[in-house]
């Protein structure tokens, strides 16, 4: 026997010994931690990664990496294969707070070849007042030699809020860039085609702008939009998710010079001034619509074989419904068909990502602000671990018949129908303990200086009576507790130079506590402000 037969022998041996026909070449042996039964597919769900802090945006990447943003403001990557993780840039001025922070992320369609990866987000500055002059902006990197260079800003000063700042991004076929934004409270804004705010922007990978965008020397490319967080292309046209208010979260398909409707219209025409309104100004309506809202987030489109039920189908992610909604597209570009999955069982959902390969990439979103602010609408989260980002794929049959199912190992189906989402209730005020908690917090920590009747010391320390220090924006409130001030500020007309300490060592309850109990005592504002506020805005510094 030669030496090539010997070989041979052995080699089928061991594949008989080991049954290693369950492998799967081009797939790593994963740890399975969920079953979804579809129709006639099962599919396996793992953990990519863990331990993160609200990962925004999930993009594929060449060469097994998966890169993922972060809303404090990390730029990551993980290797699907290895499972190593790396922080490639950290953003030294990213906002966040709240809502706001590092968003989106999209790489150049031809990575390996133009290695160009693109970000939005929010950064801030302080006016004369400690007020906080909000913008965000489009950088681009260049990745050399594993690290993120260059990086270089290509749209930037686009206006922005404490919330609803979008976003998403994609690129085209055509090497557009597409953007989504927010109408950052300011409603009138979304109507003006003049501004960024509440729109579909397009721009070129240079920053310059196409020339066929509604009108020269403007990026806006549609109009009348409330919260765009999801964007993506499906047979020739262009799909976004948006938040609506309590009513009305929607699916639009853009099109060039489209009005939306926002803020006068939510959803469908379908009320009379709505009507009058979408009749004057040829509003283009949703092709779906969800109320109450789901807090519609990511959206990608499937259309892998590996996933026949979910062929030809847009995947919406919700933060507020917890869940992954397939919506079947028909033959003219509309939802013909809703299901639901993985409803309350990874608990807010972010984004979703399709592979290459027909895999789907979804990230969790639990240790964001909403949870902290509205408890009653989350009866339970699965915050072990941080948030995560989850893999779906198909099951080898093999692999199913043997995989090691304990107790921990979920069995899920569709869901045959959402649950009842609770009434998003925000006006919540300070109780009477609260407040005397805040009274003795302050007579200990504050009273030395700022008086017991908060009228303060002229032209040391400024008084709290009817300051719009005291009771006009909470979050420079809670900054100044935070961080102190050294710098002369002017209140009523009148300059005060004493330097007050930062608190930074009292608990998130204690500074609500006492600042609820200023804005009730000394001010014309209600106890507004929670534990919560007060952790993300800490968080941001």
């Amino acid at each position: 026997m030669d030496k090539s037969t010997k070989f041979v022998g052995l080699l089928l041996f061991i594949i008989l010994v080991t049954g290693c026909t369950k492998k799967i070449p081009d797939i790593p042996n994963r740890n399975y931690i969920a079953q979804l039964e579809l129709d006639s597919t099962i599919l396996l769900i793992s953990e990519v990664v863990d331990s993160l802090e609200v990962p925004w945006d999930i993009e594929e990447g060449p060469d097994n990496w998966l890169w993922f943003t972060e809303q404090k403001g990390t730029i990551n990557r993980v290797h699907l294969r290895s499972g190593q993780k790396q922080v490639m840039w950290k953003i030294p001025d990213v906002y966040y707070r709240k809502s706001t922070g590092l968003a989106s992320m999209v790489l150049h369609p031809e990575f390996k070849k133009t290695p160009h990866l693109f970000v939005h987000y929010v950064y801030a500055q302080k006016d004369k007042d400690f007020n906080d002059i909000i913008a965000s902006k489009i950088v681009r990197f260049t990745l050399a030699k594993d690290e993120l260079v260059e990086p270089l800003v290509i749209l930037d000063s686009i206006p922005g809020n404490t919330f609803h700042n979008g976003s998403r991004m994609m690129i085209t076929e055509d090497l557009i860039l597409w953007i989504g934004t927010g109408d950052v409270g300011n409603n009138k804004q979304t109507q003006d085609i003049n501004t960024l705010n509440g729109k579909v922007l397009r721009i070129n990978l240079d920053g310059s702008l196409p020339a066929d965008n509604i009108q020269p020397n403007s990026a806006v490319w549609s109009v009348g939009h409330r919260n765009i967080q999801g964007i993506t292309e499906a047979n020739e046209k262009v799909y976004i998710s948006e938040h609506g208010p309590l009513t009305d979260d929607e699916i639009n398909i853009i099109q060039k010079g489209n009005n939306y409707g926002w803020p006068d219209v939510h959803g469908f025409c379908d009320l009379e001034p709505e009507k009058e309104f979408c009749k004057e100004h040829s509003i283009r309506e949703p092709i779906y619509a969800w109320t109450p809202t789901l807090g519609t987030a990511g959206l990608a489109y499937y259309n892998y074989k590996q996933i026949p039920e979910w062929e030809n189908s847009l995947l919406l992610v919700t933060l507020k419904a917890q869940s992954i909604r397939v919506l079947k597209l028909d033959s003219n570009g509309g939802v013909k068909d809703e299901k639901i999955f993985l409803q309350k069982t990874f608990g807010r959902l972010r984004d979703v990502e399709v592979g290459s390969r027909g895999e789907i990439y979804v990230s969790n979103s639990n240790l964001d602000w909403h949870p902290g602010h509205q408890p009653w609408m989350y009866d339970s989260l699965p915050k072990r671990n941080g948030d995560k980002i989850l893999r779906i794929e198909v099951a080898p049959k093999s692999f199913v018949s043997s995989a090691n199912k304990d107790e921990t190992f979920m069995f899920l189906k569709e869901n045959p129908e959402p649950f009842a989402l609770l009434d998003e209730n925000w006006n919540r005020n300070a109780s009477d303990d609260e407040i005397m908690s805040g009274q003795k917090l302050y007579f200990t920590h504050c009273a030395a200086c700022h008086r017991p009747d908060g009228k303060g010391n002229l032209g040391q320390i400024p008084p709290m009576i009817n300051s719009d220090w005291v009771s006009g924006d909470k979050s420079r409130l809670i900054d100044v507790m935070l961080l102190g001030l050294s710098k002369p500020i002017e209140v009523d007309g009148i300059i005060y130079e004493g330097e007050m300490p930062a608190y930074k060592n009292l608990s998130d309850t204690e500074i609500a506590d006492i600042l609820n109990y200023i804005r009730v005592e000394f001010g014309s504002s209600p106890g507004n402000i929670i534990a919560a506020d007060v952790l993300h805005q800490r968080k941001g510094l």
